[in-house]
């Protein structure tokens, strides 16, 4: 038997960020993880690069052996079914070690409020800054964006509002404000705010006729590969998603949601609200799925991620925090 590797060759911000596969079955050869379409006659085999890989999205119809799981868990590839508009489950490796120094300043903020508070924060300055340059570059490649002052004016309001926030309670009614004000610019901008009544965010509305719906499936979608990012990124840290600072402490694994709204908006909302607006795709859920993951890799998201981490733990760590 061969002796398993002692860690990853690679940190995973120096790796590629995703990878997803439908109606693949994904199994070894040799000792490369490899998968062949499920309807593909001819069995044509394509390479998975495990070693350069942070995420494994596996989608609908798609299955993997036993040994692959085992090769992507000895290179820490974090492991991810989505696809199906259900709950995504995450996968990720127990056999890998990693440090504790993270957990161990993650833990104190949780338990105190007013730790939790300067985090969650801290998150929320991420996501300004994210929507203010990331959201607005994705606006313009994919929505032909051409006067960003409206998103800018939603960020520099949001931004302000965090100096004065003083309770979860109160930074949750002010998040929300941002969240609605952010769903109506960008329906606005795909044409979407005056047809039939506006747009609606309605979670769980994949199926059925219109744009709006289509909007909404591919928002639930997004979020949930935006919620396999920040998996990913916690994982790799060794912090537990549990501990949440903001208002996923009432949900299991939390910290996944809180981290993810760092970035989720400035990658989903233009991904998805410019759907309606490409007559020419045939399938605009996959194209929907490129946008994201190319996207994912081109701004190194796991590397944002893990930076807001980082921002999180200096917040809710500083003795300024702890006093206050």
């Amino acid at each position: 038997m061969t002796q398993p590797r002692s860690g990853p060759r690679l940190l995973i911000t120096d790796r590629e960020g995703a990878l997803l596969l439908e109606r693949a079955r994904i199994h070894v050869e040799g000792d490369r993880v490899v998968y062949h379409a499920a309807d593909d006659e001819r069995r044509r085999e394509y390479n998975i690069p495990h070693a350069n890989l942070a995420v494994l999205f596996l989608g609908q119809g798609t299955s993997i052996t036993q040994e692959a799981a085992r090769l992507l868990a000895e290179e820490g590839v974090h492991v991810a079914f989505t696809g199906t508009g259900g709950t995504p489950l995450h996968l990720g490796s127990l056999t890998t070690y990693h440090a504790t120094r993270h957990f161990r300043e993650m833990l104190p903020i949780y338990l105190d409020p007013v730790r939790s508070l300067a985090a969650a924060k801290a998150v929320m300055s991420a996501r300004v800054a994210c929507m203010r340059e990331t959201g607005v570059k994705h606006a313009r490649k994919w929505m032909g964006l051409r006067d960003a002052d409206p998103i800018l004016r939603i960020c520099g309001s949001f931004e302000k509002s965090l100096l004065t926030i003083n309770s979860i309670q109160e930074l949750l009614g002010h998040e929300g404000q941002f969240t609605k004000a952010c769903y109506a610019e960008f329906a606005r901008l795909a044409g979407l705010s005056n047809k039939d009544g506006g747009f609606r965010r309605e979670a769980g509305t994949a199926s059925g006729p219109g744009p709006a719906t289509l909007v909404n499936g591919l928002i639930d979608h997004g979020n949930y590969l935006c919620y396999g990012m920040a998996g990913a990124a916690l994982w790799a840290l060794g912090i537990p998603p549990h501990l949440a600072v903001f208002h996923g402490k009432t949900r299991a694994g939390g910290l996944v949601f809180d981290l993810a709204d760092g970035f989720k908006d400035a990658f989903v909302l233009p991904a998805a609200f410019c759907a309606p607006r490409k007559k020419n795709e045939d399938d605009p859920e996959a194209a929907f799925r490129g946008r994201m993951i190319s996207a994912f890799d081109d701004e190194r998201v796991l590397a944002q991620a893990i930076a807001t981490v980082e921002a999180m733990l200096k917040a809710g760590g500083s003795t300024e925090a702890a006093a206050s």
